[in-house]
């Protein structure tokens, strides 16, 4: 795909940061620097809100939230018996203990007899904490919690089912055992309940994209809305239950940096709908998703999947059209399409991949090709059951065989792809 520059300012603009910021030659700017009147090794709480939903280590030990902070409490001033408390502001990564996080999560009761010892809460992002602990380096350690609370009024009520929620669909796939952990990573971004080998078997296959939430999950949300409202013949009311579909899926699951970009882009092309552009431009969108989001926020730039979403959508547009139009000389166009869209995405992705982490798997070309239909398949089975469940529970029972049936086979394929060998950087 030939781009001229000049009829493209936005991509333009976009290049020019990217070579900008990673070539190092502009700092990447913290939009909410953690200021305080205390140096950071003198302190020994922090109080403020979690704006983001604790994720999980790879160790299993700990989880990582970042936390919105508004007071800090420091050693005792000489003299003083006293612990010294000031106001502060900004934004710190915080590490909370795995037996803290998982006291409500199923399974997980036996950190309850500890947890109690130091602070028994739901933690989810949008609700104020009063953390007990020390800093290492630019990260907090949480010892214990002493309080929770969540906000008064509308916007704390939504907070707190949006928490709520989340646990109580975290209880529903504990129940479905190891499918159901698959699905809690698709459509919420928990992984506490996939199974290692899987994860590290998506991860050999380069295929990491697919449990990371992104534009497929989006997507799949988007036409199943579409399916049903396009039943009352009305475009306005289908795009609006579009927009009210995709801001339920986002507000569920969390922002992370390649959500989000998932999210504006698909803004972006309702909006385009809606003034009656028939054909965007994609590269045009990802540009200014890219640097709105970088407006937004500039600690994104740092982030992995931010980098690896971000290229593996230019890949696609860059070089996947021209290499569908050559494979569809020697197979048919939906796989013409689905190999091209691939090899795009790993021709981009690939030295990122080696940059951060030190490997790649080249085989996720041909892997993607073959597991991607089937976890499309497997969300759908899975939304269908967990609306059937809800209708009638008695048939959790039930539909946990037919997740586990098609669980296992995703395990089967990923497995074997899982096997080839990977390019890594000695």
């Amino acid at each position: 795909m030939a781009v001229r520059l000049k009829d493209k300012p936005f991509f333009l603009a976009a290049i020019i940061c990217l070579v900008l910021f990673y070539s190092k030659a502009v700092k990447i700017p913290e939009k909410n620097p953690f200021i305080s009147a205390f140096p950071k090794e003198a302190l020994t709480g922090l109080s403020g809100m979690l704006i983001s939903s604790p994720q999980k280590s790879a160790s299993g030990s700990s989880y990582l939230s970042k936390m919105s902070v508004g007071a800090v409490k420091a050693l005792p001033f000489k003299n003083s018996t006293l612990p010294s408390f000031s106001s502060a502001r900004g934004n710190v990564d915080v590490i909370i203990p795995a037996e803290l996080c998982e006291v409500y999560f199923p399974g997980k009761i036996y950190s309850g007899a500890k947890a109690l010892k130091k602070g028994c809460y739901l933690y989810e992002g949008g609700a104020d904490y009063d953390f007990e602990g020390y800093f290492i380096g630019d990260l907090f350690f949480v010892k214990s919690c002493s309080a929770c609370r969540w906000k008064k009024g509308f916007l704390g009520k939504i907070d707190k089912a949006r928490a709520l929620c989340r646990l109580h669909f975290k209880r529903l796939m504990f129940y479905w055992k190891d499918g159901g952990g698959l699905i809690l990573a698709l459509l919420s971004g928990s992984k506490e309940y996939l199974d290692s080998t899987l994860y590290s078997n998506f991860r050999l296959s380069g295929l990491s994209h697919i449990i990371a939430l992104s534009g497929m999950h989006l997507s799949m949300f988007s036409a199943i809305t579409v399916f049903f409202a396009s039943r009352f013949g009305r475009k306005k009311l289908t795009i609006a239950l579009r927009i009210t579909a995709l801001v339920a899926f986002v507000w569920f699951a969390g922002f992370s940096p390649s959500l989000m970009r998932a999210f504006i882009c698909s803004m972006l092309l309702l909006f385009a709908s809606v003034a009656g552009v028939r054909q965007p431009d994609m590269l045009l969108i990802l540009s200014f998703s890219f640097l709105l989001q970088t407006i937004i926020s500039p600690s994104d730039l740092e982030n992995a999947g931010f980098m690896l979403s971000y290229g593996a959508l230019a890949g696609i547009l860059l070089v996947g059209r021209g290499l569908t139009r050559f494979f569809t000389r020697f197979m048919p166009y939906y796989f013409a399409g689905s190999l091209s869209a691939s090899c795009g995405a790993q021709i981009f992705t690939g030295p990122i991949s080696l940059r951060l982490f030190g490997s790649f798997s080249p085989v996720g070309i041909i892997a993607s090709v073959f597991v991607s239909p089937l976890i499309s398949i497997f969300i759908y089975t899975a939304l269908f059951l967990i609306l059937l469940c809800l209708l009638f529970p008695p048939l959790a029972s039930y539909s946990a065989f037919f997740v586990e049936i098609e669980y296992n086979l995703i395990k089967f394929v990923v497995g074997f792809f899982s096997h080839a060998p990977v390019w890594s950087i000695a």
